[in-house]
């Protein structure tokens, strides 16, 4: 019987291991494609005739629906680039601010817009560490700006400083502004991307675990389960590796 028992414990527990690794290997992969299928069908149903739905041809008539958008979208970016499109476009955007009700919602939407394109461009210079919020503690920071001379000597009199945005984590969108001296700043082997990552992971994701030769998603839930096994097996009494 206790041979059997064994058996039937090992078994439950290789089949809960591959249950849960296949859960966590597969959520990434089914929720991208959930969210890609729903933001395509939303676009194209706005644009397909319900008489064109469910045929034969129906994905065609989406991807042509799809193709129409994007070709509208550069017809607008290619117009407003030049001069006349973008004396059309201030007007447009003077009279939507100048309707009431409809004002608000324009003005809020660009603004999500102009903080988006922000992003993308980055204001964010270089990542850095800083002794904050005390000597011996250091946190990750971006470079924003370089403090100009007159505010640089209240500071600190000779040396250069620097503005610093010292982000919250898990949530990046809140933090610091701190000015320092750039003597007092050291600068991170890590891109501005990598160094956001690492924030919003909670200092769990360093630059290059996911690269070459680099434990991966299923390394790790390997190790971890290694680990457990590990433990269970050490005799009592004793430190399990």
């Amino acid at each position: 019987m206790g041979m059997v028992k064994r058996v039937v414990d090992g078994a439950w527990r290789s089949f809960r291991t591959n249950v849960l690794v296949g859960l966590v290997l597969s959520v990434p992969v089914v929720l991208t494609v959930v969210i890609v299928n729903g933001v395509f069908r939303f676009v194209t149903n706005r644009l397909l005739p319900e008489t064109l739905r469910g045929g034969p041809y129906e994905l065609a008539f989406r991807l042509g629906a799809v193709a129409t958008v994007l070709l509208a979208l550069f017809l607008i970016g290619l117009l407003t680039r030049n001069f006349v499109g973008r004396k059309l476009y201030h007007l447009a955007d003077r009279l939507l601010q100048a309707v009431p009700v409809i004002n608000k919602v324009y003005i809020s939407i660009r603004q999500i817009s102009e903080a988006l394109v922000a992003q993308r461009q980055s204001v964010f210079q270089e990542a850095v560490l800083v002794e904050y919020p005390r000597r011996g503690i250091f946190s990750v920071a971006f470079v924003t700006a370089q403090v100009p001379p007159k505010i640089s000597g209240e500071l600190k009199e000779g040396e250069d400083c620097v503005a610093l945005f010292v982000p919250t984590t898990p949530n990046p969108t809140s933090g610091m502004l701190i000015l320092a001296p750039r003597s007092e700043v050291r600068r991170l082997p890590m891109s501005v991307a990598d160094a956001m990552k690492l924030i919003i992971s909670a200092g769990t994701a360093f630059p290059g675990e996911a690269g070459p030769g680099q434990p991966n998603l299923l390394d790790k839930l390997e190790a971890i389960f290694l680990k457990k096994e590990l433990a269970r097996k050490a005799p009592r009494g004793t430190d399990s590796p």
